[in-house]
């Protein structure tokens, strides 16, 4: 008996989902929150501002695990892309001491926004479909969704 061909696969082609870009902005602020104490666009944008004073690792990783939210002495509050690139050391010891102060809030917070975020997509699936297919695809195109 002859063999079948295998069916092909076909791709869907990739799309630009603007509720996936919510969602993983909303983790990106969680975690930037939790490890830098800015929001995802001050961690980019912010100067470096860091006074190290006389501080060691160790110190630095107390001081910032029993004050997570403190540091605006230091100009570590919030800590920026440019901090860490001046003061590499410094800001290291501040993230893990603000890491080890904020993972239990950091984990209920992204379990949160992964749970209502599938709600949402699960219970407004069909409205979301319907904006899709009548305005969002003929306004920006088939590469762009909801």
């Amino acid at each position: 008996m002859a063999r079948r061909s295998a069916k092909k696969r076909r791709r869907r082609t990739r799309t630009f989902s603007i509720l996936g870009a919510v969602e993983s902005y909303a983790y990106a602020s969680i975690l930037t929150e939790g490890l830098f104490d800015a929001t995802p666009v001050e961690f980019l944008t912010a100067g470096d501002n860091i006074y190290q004073g006389s501080w060691n690792p160790d110190t630095v990783q107390t001081y910032f695990l029993q004050n997570p939210q403190a540091g605006a002495d230091y100009g570590a509050n919030p800590l920026s892309l440019r901090d860490i690139i001046s003061n590499p050391g410094f800001a290291a010891n501040a993230i893990i001491g603000r890491g080890r102060a904020n993972v239990i809030p950091m984990v209920f917070s992204a379990a949160t926004v992964n749970i209502g975020m599938r709600l949402f997509k699960r219970a407004l699936r069909k409205p979301l479909a319907n904006v899709n297919r009548n305005l969002v695809k003929p306004m920006l195109g088939a590469g762009i969704r909801l």
